[in-house]
């Protein structure tokens, strides 16, 4: 019974916090708290 009650909440941890990571990672963007450099191989070139 301890057992099954630990991997519950292991799982429901990880996928609280995984959830947690991709929100921030992905509105990080939007808020403009990191914007990188883009590498000069990928800009475009215009004539």
């Amino acid at each position: 019974m301890k057992k099954r009650a630990f991997m519950l909440m292991a799982a429901f941890g990880a996928s609280i916090l995984t959830f947690f990571a991709t929100s921030v990672s992905a509105s990080a963007c939007i808020w403009g708290s990191y914007q990188p450099k883009e590498p000069k191989s990928l800009q475009e070139k215009i004539r």
